[in-house]
């Protein structure tokens, strides 16, 4: 039988929580590739120690003895916003528990029914920030416009880095554009090493007559591409050896209809009308995701825990209330994106075309996905 704490149906040991650590790494997110997810427990001194340490290099000077050594600078890192990023969603887990037990579910399998609420929680609060790092990719920033917040971090993401318009069409000279990002970047002192964009714009540079014709020879033109041969192409000629492509999705947000069912609108991690060129570090990662502690961490029981994971991504807290009677399980996380260098992204938008982030609603199966309204999955 489960130990619940306190006696009270539904609310389980801290320990128990902060044993299952929530990983935020999903094996088939693209993303997950070019940011790794960094724990910390000063998110401002870690973007100022990654500042330092990924911009182009500054040359000391040469001094005659006993003469003053000239004074350098710090990089300047936009520190105002960055413990903003506190991401957070809850449930109501005594509506759950009292639907589970008139259904005649046993009080073991009650605990299992819990801890999935708990580990929902958490995937909703990993989602945003998958979506956080994918909006960094297609614009250069991220924005914070949700429960009466308006913020947007300064990552140094100059306007000529983002102005770029890529013609993708049959006849359109897409060689001859790709190697204008590229110089722009090499004189920032940048060497770009790849590409992230949807499938559908490598199918039409796959289609392009200019590139089959470059590859092929004049009587390659007309013929499609092999994804290889393109691949092959823009590494050997422009160094951008990994071309990754994203077409996922997540929901975005929920409208509760008059029977209590949501309407889910789902949304594109990367907008299909964004190609990021950009330049990895030897290690292949464009930056981090530094995850700090929510104030749920240093505020309340959780500290006082006995057996648990040395510092979680995200945080289950639960709580109850007492007029009405109502028990919460909560997930919260703070975290925020770091760029290394801000001169490794090089944005362009796909001419004649607009972005298609959202698409229709969907109604979910699952009966747990009645239960909350999602800000972010």
């Amino acid at each position: 039988m489960p130990i619940w704490k306190e006696n009270i149906l539904g609310l389980v040991p801290e320990q128990d929580w902060l044993s299952i650590g929530f990983n935020p790494t999903r094996q088939n997110d693209p993303v997950d590739g070019l940011f790794d997810d960094v724990r910390t427990d000063n998110l401002v001194a870690y973007w100022q120690t990654i500042a330092a340490e990924y911009q182009i290099p500054m040359m000391a000077q040469f001094h005659a003895f006993d003469t003053e050594a000239q004074t350098t600078f710090r990089v300047p890192v936009d520190t105002h916003y960055i413990e903003k990023g506190l991401v957070k969603v809850k449930i109501n887990q005594s509506e759950r528990m009292r639907a589970l037990v008139r259904s005649g579910v046993r009080e073991d399998a009650l605990y299992d029914y819990v801890i999935r609420d708990g580990a929902r929680l958490a995937e909703q609060v990993i989602t945003r920030s998958k979506v956080a790092k994918n909006e960094l990719m297609a614009t250069g920033k991220i924005t914070i416009k949700e429960n009466n917040l308006n913020l947007s971090p300064d990552y140094g993401v100059t306007e000529d880095q983002t102005a770029f318009e890529l013609d993708l069409s049959t006849d359109a000279d897409i060689p001859a554009q790709i190697q204008t990002i590229v110089d722009a970047a090499l004189a920032k002192g940048v060497t770009l090493t790849g590409l992230q964009t949807a499938r559908k714009n490598i199918t039409k540079m796959r289609n392009n007559a200019a590139l089959q014709k470059a590859v092929n020879g004049n009587i390659g033109a007309g013929a499609l591409l092999s994804n290889g041969a393109l691949n092959d192409y823009l590494e050997t000629e422009f160094n951008l050896g990994r071309i990754i492509t994203n077409d996922l999705t997540y929901g975005a947000e929920a409208n509760i209809r008059e029977d209590g069912r949501p309407k889910i609108t789902t949304a594109r991690y990367y907008p299909d009308n964004k190609i990021t060129f950009f330049a990895t570090n030897p290690a292949g990662r464009l930056g981090s995701c530094a995850w700090g502690d929510p104030p749920e961490a240093t505020v309340g029981s959780l500290t006082t825990a006995t057996s648990s994971v040395e510092n979680p991504y995200v945080y289950i807290d639960q709580w109850t209330e007492d007029d009405p009677k109502v028990l919460w399980t909560k997930a919260s996380a703070l975290f925020i994106p770091v760029l290394y260098n801000p001169s490794s992204l090089w944005i362009a938008t796909i001419k004649g075309t607009e972005s298609s982030t959202r698409s229709a609603q969907t109604e979910p199966q699952a009966e747990s996905a009645t239960k909350t309204r999602m800000a972010s999955k």
